[in-house]
Protein backbone atom coordinates (compact mmCIF):
# COMPACT_ATOMS: atom_id res chain seq x y z
CA UNK A 1 0.00 0.00 0.00
CA UNK A 2 1.69 3.18 -1.22
CA UNK A 3 -0.86 5.62 0.20
CA UNK A 4 -2.54 5.55 3.59
CA UNK A 5 -6.25 6.40 3.20
CA UNK A 6 -7.25 8.93 5.85
CA UNK A 7 -10.18 11.26 6.40
CA UNK A 8 -9.18 14.86 7.08
CA UNK A 9 -11.49 17.29 8.83
CA UNK A 10 -11.43 20.47 6.72
CA UNK A 11 -14.23 22.36 8.44
CA UNK A 12 -13.16 26.04 8.80
CA UNK A 13 -9.66 25.16 7.54
CA UNK A 14 -8.04 27.55 5.04
CA UNK A 15 -7.47 25.83 1.70
CA UNK A 16 -5.76 27.45 -1.27
CA UNK A 17 -6.74 26.70 -4.86
CA UNK A 18 -4.43 27.96 -7.61
CA UNK A 19 -6.03 28.43 -11.02
CA UNK A 20 -9.48 29.66 -11.94
CA UNK A 21 -10.71 27.28 -14.64
CA UNK A 22 -13.20 24.40 -14.78
CA UNK A 23 -10.86 21.97 -13.00
CA UNK A 24 -10.30 24.46 -10.20
CA UNK A 25 -14.08 24.87 -9.87
CA UNK A 26 -14.57 21.13 -9.34
CA UNK A 27 -11.89 21.11 -6.65
CA UNK A 28 -13.40 24.15 -4.96
CA UNK A 29 -16.83 22.51 -4.87
CA UNK A 30 -15.30 19.42 -3.25
CA UNK A 31 -13.58 21.51 -0.59
CA UNK A 32 -16.75 23.47 0.13
CA UNK A 33 -18.70 20.25 0.71
CA UNK A 34 -16.16 19.44 3.42
CA UNK A 35 -16.68 22.85 5.05
CA UNK A 36 -13.34 24.42 4.11
CA UNK A 37 -12.58 28.14 3.77
CA UNK A 38 -11.37 28.56 0.20
CA UNK A 39 -9.17 31.17 -1.41
CA UNK A 40 -8.74 30.93 -5.18
CA UNK A 41 -5.86 32.72 -6.91
CA UNK A 42 -5.64 33.25 -10.68
CA UNK A 43 -5.38 35.96 -13.31
CA UNK A 44 -8.91 35.17 -14.51
CA UNK A 45 -11.83 33.10 -13.29
CA UNK A 46 -14.41 31.04 -15.12
CA UNK A 47 -18.08 31.91 -14.52
CA UNK A 48 -18.71 29.30 -11.83
CA UNK A 49 -15.75 30.44 -9.73
CA UNK A 50 -16.69 34.09 -10.18
CA UNK A 51 -20.26 33.32 -9.07
CA UNK A 52 -19.05 31.70 -5.85
CA UNK A 53 -16.96 34.79 -5.17
CA UNK A 54 -19.85 37.16 -5.84
CA UNK A 55 -21.95 35.19 -3.34
CA UNK A 56 -19.15 35.48 -0.77
CA UNK A 57 -18.85 31.69 -0.68
CA UNK A 58 -15.14 31.84 -1.47
CA UNK A 59 -12.45 34.50 -1.68
CA UNK A 60 -10.88 35.17 -5.08
CA UNK A 61 -7.64 37.06 -5.63
CA UNK A 62 -6.84 38.21 -9.16
CA UNK A 63 -3.07 37.95 -9.20
CA UNK A 64 -0.22 35.99 -10.76
CA UNK A 65 0.29 32.85 -8.68
CA UNK A 66 4.06 33.41 -8.34
CA UNK A 67 3.49 36.93 -7.06
CA UNK A 68 0.90 35.70 -4.55
CA UNK A 69 2.91 32.85 -3.05
CA UNK A 70 5.01 34.10 -0.17
CA UNK A 71 6.27 31.88 2.62
CA UNK A 72 3.68 33.34 4.98
CA UNK A 73 0.76 32.58 2.66
CA UNK A 74 1.90 29.02 2.05
CA UNK A 75 2.31 28.32 5.77
CA UNK A 76 -1.13 29.79 6.50
CA UNK A 77 -2.81 27.38 4.07
CA UNK A 78 -3.85 24.02 5.53
CA UNK A 79 -3.48 22.47 2.08
CA UNK A 80 -3.02 23.59 -1.51
CA UNK A 81 -4.55 22.39 -4.75
CA UNK A 82 -2.64 23.51 -7.82
CA UNK A 83 -4.92 23.46 -10.87
CA UNK A 84 -3.18 25.89 -13.21
CA UNK A 85 -2.46 23.37 -15.98
CA UNK A 86 1.07 24.82 -16.23
CA UNK A 87 3.74 22.19 -15.51
CA UNK A 88 6.53 24.70 -14.85
CA UNK A 89 4.35 26.71 -12.50
CA UNK A 90 3.22 23.47 -10.84
CA UNK A 91 6.83 22.49 -10.13
CA UNK A 92 7.52 25.93 -8.63
CA UNK A 93 4.48 25.75 -6.34
CA UNK A 94 5.22 22.16 -5.33
CA UNK A 95 8.82 22.93 -4.38
CA UNK A 96 7.74 25.94 -2.32
CA UNK A 97 5.04 23.97 -0.50
CA UNK A 98 7.33 21.01 0.12
CA UNK A 99 10.04 23.24 1.55
CA UNK A 100 7.55 24.73 4.02
CA UNK A 101 5.75 21.48 4.89
CA UNK A 102 2.34 22.32 3.44
CA UNK A 103 0.33 19.55 1.82
CA UNK A 104 -0.13 20.04 -1.91
CA UNK A 105 -1.90 18.26 -4.75
CA UNK A 106 -1.04 19.19 -8.34
CA UNK A 107 -3.88 18.08 -10.60
CA UNK A 108 -2.88 15.36 -13.11
CA UNK A 109 0.78 15.54 -12.02
CA UNK A 110 1.29 12.61 -9.66
CA UNK A 111 4.97 13.35 -9.07
CA UNK A 112 4.02 16.85 -7.87
CA UNK A 113 1.66 15.63 -5.16
CA UNK A 114 2.15 15.02 -1.45
CA UNK A 115 -1.38 13.64 -1.29
CA UNK A 116 -3.90 12.43 -3.85
CA UNK A 117 -7.67 12.65 -3.77
CA UNK A 118 -9.72 9.50 -4.40
CA UNK A 119 -12.92 9.07 -6.36
CA UNK A 120 -15.71 9.62 -3.84
CA UNK A 121 -19.18 8.20 -3.29
CA UNK A 122 -20.89 10.73 -1.03
CA UNK A 123 -23.76 9.55 1.13
CA UNK A 124 -22.95 11.93 3.95
CA UNK A 125 -22.05 10.97 6.62
CA UNK A 126 -21.18 7.74 4.77
CA UNK A 127 -18.29 8.42 2.40
CA UNK A 128 -16.66 5.76 0.24
CA UNK A 129 -13.27 6.58 -1.30
CA UNK A 130 -11.73 4.62 -4.19
CA UNK A 131 -8.12 5.13 -5.16
CA UNK A 132 -5.79 3.54 -7.69
CA UNK A 133 -2.79 5.26 -6.06
CA UNK A 134 -2.73 7.55 -9.05
CA UNK A 135 -2.18 4.69 -11.50
CA UNK A 136 -5.60 4.50 -13.15
CA UNK A 137 -7.93 7.32 -12.07
CA UNK A 138 -10.46 6.51 -14.81
CA UNK A 139 -10.75 2.95 -13.46
CA UNK A 140 -11.27 4.34 -9.96
CA UNK A 141 -14.10 6.49 -11.30
CA UNK A 142 -15.69 3.51 -13.01
CA UNK A 143 -15.58 1.52 -9.78
CA UNK A 144 -17.17 4.51 -8.05
CA UNK A 145 -19.99 4.43 -10.62
CA UNK A 146 -20.71 0.80 -9.74
CA UNK A 147 -20.77 1.56 -6.02
CA UNK A 148 -23.08 4.52 -6.70
CA UNK A 149 -25.59 2.05 -8.15
CA UNK A 150 -25.46 -0.16 -5.06
CA UNK A 151 -25.86 2.47 -2.36
CA UNK A 152 -29.26 4.14 -1.90
CA UNK A 153 -29.23 7.90 -2.37
CA UNK A 154 -30.52 8.43 1.19
CA UNK A 155 -28.21 5.94 2.89
CA UNK A 156 -26.78 8.75 5.00
CA UNK A 157 -30.11 8.96 6.85
CA UNK A 158 -29.51 5.47 8.21
CA UNK A 159 -26.06 6.39 9.51
CA UNK A 160 -27.45 9.56 11.10
CA UNK A 161 -30.22 7.60 12.80
CA UNK A 162 -27.73 5.06 14.12
CA UNK A 163 -25.63 7.92 15.48
CA UNK A 164 -28.61 9.45 17.26
CA UNK A 165 -29.42 6.08 18.88
CA UNK A 166 -25.94 5.29 20.16
CA UNK A 167 -26.32 6.65 23.69
CA UNK A 168 -29.73 5.02 24.20
CA UNK A 169 -28.43 1.70 22.87
CA UNK A 170 -25.42 1.90 25.18
CA UNK A 171 -27.72 2.43 28.17
CA UNK A 172 -30.05 -0.39 27.09
CA UNK A 173 -27.17 -2.81 26.35
CA UNK A 174 -24.18 -2.09 28.64
CA UNK A 175 -22.38 -5.27 27.51
CA UNK A 176 -20.44 -4.88 24.25
CA UNK A 177 -21.56 -8.17 22.66
CA UNK A 178 -25.21 -7.33 23.33
CA UNK A 179 -24.76 -3.96 21.62
CA UNK A 180 -23.10 -5.64 18.68
CA UNK A 181 -26.01 -8.06 18.33
CA UNK A 182 -28.45 -5.16 18.41
CA UNK A 183 -26.62 -3.28 15.66
CA UNK A 184 -26.43 -6.41 13.50
CA UNK A 185 -30.20 -6.70 13.81
CA UNK A 186 -30.75 -3.00 13.28
CA UNK A 187 -28.92 -2.79 9.95
CA UNK A 188 -30.55 -5.96 8.58
CA UNK A 189 -34.04 -5.12 9.85
CA UNK A 190 -36.86 -3.82 7.66
CA UNK A 191 -36.86 -0.66 9.77
CA UNK A 192 -33.51 0.23 8.19
CA UNK A 193 -35.13 0.11 4.77
CA UNK A 194 -37.96 2.31 6.07
CA UNK A 195 -35.46 4.87 7.35
CA UNK A 196 -33.69 5.01 3.98
CA UNK A 197 -37.06 5.26 2.21
CA UNK A 198 -38.01 8.10 4.59
CA UNK A 199 -41.09 6.26 5.83
CA UNK A 200 -42.62 6.86 9.23
CA UNK A 201 -40.84 4.90 11.98
CA UNK A 202 -41.43 4.46 15.75
CA UNK A 203 -39.92 6.80 18.34
CA UNK A 204 -36.40 5.90 19.49
CA UNK A 205 -37.33 3.98 22.63
CA UNK A 206 -40.00 1.95 20.84
CA UNK A 207 -37.71 1.29 17.89
CA UNK A 208 -34.93 -0.07 20.11
CA UNK A 209 -37.32 -2.26 22.07
CA UNK A 210 -38.95 -3.55 18.90
CA UNK A 211 -35.66 -4.66 17.37
CA UNK A 212 -34.42 -6.10 20.67
CA UNK A 213 -37.52 -8.26 21.09
CA UNK A 214 -37.99 -9.18 17.43
CA UNK A 215 -36.30 -12.58 17.37
CA UNK A 216 -38.49 -14.04 14.62
CA UNK A 217 -39.37 -11.12 12.43
CA UNK A 218 -41.16 -11.96 9.21
CA UNK A 219 -38.97 -11.45 6.20
CA UNK A 220 -39.77 -9.71 2.96
CA UNK A 221 -40.06 -10.71 -0.69
CA UNK A 222 -38.56 -8.73 -3.56
CA UNK A 223 -40.30 -9.44 -6.86
CA UNK A 224 -37.63 -8.36 -9.34
CA UNK A 225 -37.55 -8.23 -13.11
CA UNK A 226 -34.13 -9.41 -14.33
CA UNK A 227 -34.61 -8.10 -17.87
CA UNK A 228 -33.82 -10.15 -20.99
CA UNK A 229 -30.23 -11.05 -20.11
CA UNK A 230 -27.73 -8.22 -20.37
CA UNK A 231 -26.85 -7.43 -16.72
CA UNK A 232 -26.35 -3.75 -17.56
CA UNK A 233 -30.11 -3.51 -18.20
CA UNK A 234 -30.91 -4.16 -14.52
CA UNK A 235 -32.30 -1.20 -12.64
CA UNK A 236 -30.23 0.31 -9.85
CA UNK A 237 -32.85 -0.79 -7.31
CA UNK A 238 -32.81 -4.36 -8.63
CA UNK A 239 -29.04 -4.51 -8.29
CA UNK A 240 -29.17 -3.17 -4.73
CA UNK A 241 -31.84 -5.65 -3.59
CA UNK A 242 -30.01 -8.55 -5.24
CA UNK A 243 -27.05 -7.69 -3.02
CA UNK A 244 -29.29 -7.76 0.07
CA UNK A 245 -31.27 -10.96 -0.53
CA UNK A 246 -30.68 -14.02 1.66
CA UNK A 247 -32.49 -16.37 -0.73
CA UNK A 248 -32.95 -16.01 -4.50
CA UNK A 249 -35.59 -18.03 -6.34
CA UNK A 250 -34.77 -17.58 -10.01
CA UNK A 251 -36.30 -18.57 -13.34
CA UNK A 252 -34.44 -20.69 -15.86
CA UNK A 253 -34.24 -17.78 -18.30
CA UNK A 254 -32.38 -15.47 -15.91
CA UNK A 255 -28.92 -15.15 -17.44
CA UNK A 256 -25.80 -16.44 -15.62
CA UNK A 257 -24.37 -12.90 -15.83
CA UNK A 258 -27.29 -11.57 -13.79
CA UNK A 259 -27.01 -14.39 -11.25
CA UNK A 260 -23.34 -13.49 -10.81
CA UNK A 261 -24.50 -10.25 -9.20
CA UNK A 262 -26.23 -12.04 -6.33
CA UNK A 263 -24.27 -11.79 -3.10
CA UNK A 264 -21.99 -14.77 -2.61
CA UNK A 265 -23.50 -16.19 0.56
CA UNK A 266 -27.11 -16.06 -0.67
CA UNK A 267 -28.97 -19.33 -1.27
CA UNK A 268 -29.74 -19.78 -4.98
CA UNK A 269 -32.80 -21.89 -5.83
CA UNK A 270 -33.67 -22.58 -9.46
CA UNK A 271 -37.43 -22.73 -9.97
CA UNK A 272 -37.24 -22.41 -13.74
CA UNK A 273 -39.86 -23.50 -16.21
CA UNK A 274 -39.49 -24.00 -19.91
CA UNK A 275 -41.90 -24.97 -22.62
CA UNK A 276 -42.95 -28.58 -22.04
CA UNK A 277 -40.76 -28.90 -18.91
CA UNK A 278 -42.15 -27.58 -15.64
CA UNK A 279 -39.27 -28.30 -13.28
CA UNK A 280 -41.04 -26.69 -10.31
CA UNK A 281 -44.80 -26.30 -10.06
CA UNK A 282 -46.18 -22.83 -9.31
CA UNK A 283 -47.65 -24.06 -6.03
CA UNK A 284 -44.21 -25.21 -4.90
CA UNK A 285 -42.72 -21.83 -5.79
CA UNK A 286 -45.40 -20.12 -3.72
CA UNK A 287 -44.65 -22.44 -0.79
CA UNK A 288 -40.93 -21.64 -0.99
CA UNK A 289 -41.57 -17.89 -0.98
CA UNK A 290 -43.78 -18.16 2.09
CA UNK A 291 -41.48 -20.60 3.91
CA UNK A 292 -38.35 -18.47 3.61
CA UNK A 293 -40.10 -15.16 4.27
CA UNK A 294 -41.75 -16.50 7.43
CA UNK A 295 -38.28 -17.64 8.54
CA UNK A 296 -37.30 -13.97 8.60
CA UNK A 297 -35.28 -13.99 5.38
CA UNK A 298 -35.12 -11.46 2.59
CA UNK A 299 -36.31 -13.40 -0.43
CA UNK A 300 -35.73 -12.34 -4.01
CA UNK A 301 -38.09 -13.76 -6.61
CA UNK A 302 -36.04 -13.12 -9.73
CA UNK A 303 -37.93 -13.35 -13.01
CA UNK A 304 -36.71 -12.93 -16.55
CA UNK A 305 -37.97 -9.78 -18.24
CA UNK A 306 -40.66 -8.02 -16.21
CA UNK A 307 -42.59 -9.90 -13.49
CA UNK A 308 -45.93 -8.44 -14.60
CA UNK A 309 -45.58 -9.24 -18.31
CA UNK A 310 -46.42 -12.95 -18.73
CA UNK A 311 -44.48 -13.58 -15.52
CA UNK A 312 -47.22 -14.70 -13.10
CA UNK A 313 -46.11 -12.00 -10.71
CA UNK A 314 -49.68 -11.21 -9.73
CA UNK A 315 -50.39 -14.82 -8.75
CA UNK A 316 -47.41 -14.95 -6.41
CA UNK A 317 -48.32 -11.65 -4.77
CA UNK A 318 -51.80 -12.96 -3.98
CA UNK A 319 -50.20 -15.68 -1.86
CA UNK A 320 -47.96 -13.17 -0.07
CA UNK A 321 -50.94 -10.96 0.73
CA UNK A 322 -52.82 -13.97 2.04
CA UNK A 323 -49.89 -14.79 4.36
CA UNK A 324 -49.44 -11.12 5.37
CA UNK A 325 -45.87 -11.05 4.02
CA UNK A 326 -44.36 -7.71 3.06
CA UNK A 327 -43.12 -7.34 -0.52
CA UNK A 328 -41.61 -4.93 -3.02
CA UNK A 329 -41.95 -4.95 -6.81
CA UNK A 330 -39.06 -3.92 -9.04
CA UNK A 331 -39.99 -3.77 -12.73
CA UNK A 332 -37.60 -5.03 -15.37
CA UNK A 333 -37.14 -4.47 -19.08
CA UNK A 334 -39.53 -6.93 -20.68
CA UNK A 335 -38.13 -9.20 -23.40
CA UNK A 336 -40.09 -7.54 -26.20
CA UNK A 337 -38.58 -4.14 -25.43
CA UNK A 338 -35.03 -5.34 -24.76
CA UNK A 339 -34.75 -7.81 -27.64
CA UNK A 340 -36.30 -5.48 -30.20
CA UNK A 341 -33.95 -2.66 -29.19
CA UNK A 342 -30.84 -4.87 -29.43
CA UNK A 343 -32.01 -6.18 -32.81
CA UNK A 344 -32.69 -2.70 -34.23
CA UNK A 345 -36.46 -3.21 -34.45
CA UNK A 346 -38.56 -0.18 -33.44
CA UNK A 347 -41.76 -1.59 -31.96
CA UNK A 348 -43.68 1.43 -33.23
CA UNK A 349 -42.86 3.60 -36.21
CA UNK A 350 -44.79 6.48 -37.73
CA UNK A 351 -44.64 4.94 -41.21
CA UNK A 352 -44.94 1.24 -40.37
CA UNK A 353 -46.61 0.51 -37.02
CA UNK A 354 -49.09 2.62 -35.07
CA UNK A 355 -49.33 0.18 -32.17
CA UNK A 356 -47.73 -2.94 -30.73
CA UNK A 357 -49.38 -6.05 -29.27
CA UNK A 358 -47.69 -8.34 -26.75
CA UNK A 359 -49.00 -11.90 -26.95
CA UNK A 360 -47.93 -15.29 -25.64
CA UNK A 361 -48.44 -18.66 -27.27
CA UNK A 362 -47.75 -20.57 -24.08
CA UNK A 363 -50.14 -19.53 -21.29
CA UNK A 364 -53.35 -21.43 -20.52
CA UNK A 365 -55.33 -21.83 -23.75
CA UNK A 366 -53.68 -18.62 -25.03
CA UNK A 367 -53.24 -19.69 -28.64
CA UNK A 368 -56.91 -20.73 -28.88
CA UNK A 369 -58.39 -17.59 -27.39
CA UNK A 370 -56.45 -14.94 -29.31
CA UNK A 371 -58.38 -12.39 -31.34
CA UNK A 372 -56.86 -13.34 -34.69
CA UNK A 373 -58.84 -10.79 -36.66
CA UNK A 374 -57.38 -7.96 -34.55
CA UNK A 375 -53.89 -9.46 -34.71
CA UNK A 376 -53.99 -9.62 -38.49
CA UNK A 377 -54.58 -5.89 -38.93
CA UNK A 378 -52.03 -3.90 -40.89
CA UNK A 379 -49.68 -1.20 -39.54
CA UNK A 380 -49.01 -2.85 -36.22
CA UNK A 381 -46.29 -4.93 -34.59
CA UNK A 382 -46.92 -8.30 -32.95
CA UNK A 383 -44.36 -9.29 -30.29
CA UNK A 384 -44.73 -12.99 -29.51
CA UNK A 385 -43.44 -14.48 -26.27
CA UNK A 386 -42.81 -18.23 -26.01
CA UNK A 387 -43.97 -18.82 -29.58
CA UNK A 388 -41.54 -21.45 -30.85
CA UNK A 389 -43.65 -24.55 -30.18
CA UNK A 390 -46.84 -23.06 -31.62
CA UNK A 391 -45.25 -21.22 -34.55
CA UNK A 392 -47.19 -23.16 -37.17
CA UNK A 393 -50.53 -22.34 -35.49
CA UNK A 394 -49.45 -18.71 -35.12
CA UNK A 395 -48.51 -18.18 -38.77
CA UNK A 396 -51.41 -20.17 -40.25
CA UNK A 397 -54.04 -18.31 -38.21
CA UNK A 398 -52.58 -14.90 -39.01
CA UNK A 399 -52.58 -15.71 -42.73
CA UNK A 400 -56.06 -17.20 -42.50
CA UNK A 401 -57.37 -13.88 -41.18
CA UNK A 402 -55.69 -11.80 -43.85
CA UNK A 403 -52.04 -11.34 -42.93
CA UNK A 404 -49.83 -11.60 -46.01
CA UNK A 405 -47.39 -14.54 -46.12
CA UNK A 406 -44.77 -11.94 -47.18
CA UNK A 407 -45.17 -9.97 -43.92
CA UNK A 408 -41.65 -9.33 -42.56
CA UNK A 409 -40.68 -11.01 -39.31
CA UNK A 410 -37.62 -11.40 -37.14
CA UNK A 411 -36.77 -14.07 -34.60
CA UNK A 412 -34.41 -12.88 -31.84
CA UNK A 413 -32.74 -15.72 -29.94
CA UNK A 414 -30.94 -14.91 -26.66
CA UNK A 415 -31.72 -11.26 -27.12
CA UNK A 416 -29.33 -8.72 -25.50
CA UNK A 417 -26.86 -11.48 -24.64
CA UNK A 418 -23.40 -12.16 -26.00
CA UNK A 419 -24.76 -15.05 -28.11
CA UNK A 420 -27.72 -13.13 -29.58
CA UNK A 421 -28.92 -14.23 -33.04
CA UNK A 422 -31.38 -12.41 -35.27
CA UNK A 423 -33.06 -14.41 -38.05
CA UNK A 424 -35.08 -12.38 -40.56
CA UNK A 425 -37.68 -13.71 -42.97
CA UNK A 426 -41.36 -13.73 -43.86
CA UNK A 427 -44.44 -14.91 -42.02
CA UNK A 428 -45.10 -17.81 -44.40
CA UNK A 429 -41.68 -19.28 -43.60
CA UNK A 430 -41.82 -18.93 -39.79
CA UNK A 431 -41.80 -22.63 -38.85
CA UNK A 432 -39.23 -23.42 -41.54
CA UNK A 433 -36.90 -20.68 -40.24
CA UNK A 434 -37.14 -22.00 -36.68
CA UNK A 435 -36.30 -25.53 -37.82
CA UNK A 436 -33.60 -24.54 -40.31
CA UNK A 437 -31.70 -22.34 -37.85
CA UNK A 438 -32.42 -24.61 -34.85
CA UNK A 439 -33.79 -21.73 -32.84
CA UNK A 440 -34.02 -22.44 -29.12
CA UNK A 441 -35.61 -20.67 -26.18
CA UNK A 442 -35.39 -17.92 -25.09
CA UNK A 443 -36.55 -16.33 -28.32
CA UNK A 444 -38.89 -13.51 -29.28
CA UNK A 445 -40.78 -13.36 -32.57
CA UNK A 446 -41.55 -9.95 -34.06
CA UNK A 447 -44.09 -9.78 -36.88
CA UNK A 448 -44.77 -6.64 -38.89
CA UNK A 449 -43.19 -4.17 -41.27
CA UNK A 450 -40.79 -2.89 -38.58
CA UNK A 451 -39.02 -6.25 -38.57
CA UNK A 452 -37.59 -5.42 -42.00
CA UNK A 453 -35.85 -2.36 -40.51
CA UNK A 454 -33.57 -4.56 -38.43
CA UNK A 455 -31.01 -4.99 -41.19
CA UNK A 456 -30.55 -1.22 -41.49
CA UNK A 457 -30.96 -0.23 -37.83
CA UNK A 458 -29.01 -3.05 -36.18
CA UNK A 459 -26.21 -1.85 -33.89
CA UNK A 460 -25.51 -4.60 -31.39
CA UNK A 461 -22.55 -6.78 -32.37
CA UNK A 462 -22.32 -9.78 -30.04
CA UNK A 463 -18.66 -10.49 -30.90
CA UNK A 464 -17.70 -6.99 -29.82
CA UNK A 465 -19.90 -7.38 -26.78
CA UNK A 466 -17.75 -10.34 -25.74
CA UNK A 467 -14.31 -8.92 -26.48
CA UNK A 468 -14.80 -5.17 -26.25
CA UNK A 469 -15.04 -2.79 -23.32
CA UNK A 470 -16.49 -4.44 -20.25
CA UNK A 471 -18.31 -3.12 -17.22
CA UNK A 472 -16.95 -4.43 -13.93
CA UNK A 473 -19.68 -5.26 -11.42
CA UNK A 474 -18.99 -5.46 -7.74
CA UNK A 475 -20.27 -8.46 -5.86
CA UNK A 476 -20.73 -8.44 -2.12
CA UNK A 477 -19.00 -11.03 0.00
Amino acid sequence: MKYLPINIKLEHKHCLVLGGGAVALRKIQMLLKAGARVTCVALEFEAGVASLSENNTIETIEMDVRDYLTDKRIIEAFLIISATGDRDLGEYVFNQAQRLGTWINTVDEKDLCQYITPAIVDRDPIVVAISSSGQAPVLARRIREQIEKLLPAQLGLLAEKAGSLRNLVKQRFPIFMSRRTFWERFFSHRISDDIVAQKKIPDDETLIEHIAQDDSATGEVYLIGAGPGDPELLTIKALRLLQQADVVLHDQLVSPEVLELVRRDAELISVGKSAGNHSVQQESINDLLVKHALAGKRVCRLKGGDPFVFGRGGEELEILIQEKISYQIVPGITAAVGCSAYAGIPLTHRDHARNVLFITAHCKNSIDTLDWRSLAREKQTIAVYMGLLKSDVLSSNLMRYGKSPQTPLAIVENGTRADQRVIRGELGDLSHLIAEHKIKSPAMIFIGEVAALSERLKWFKPDQHITGEQTYYLKSA
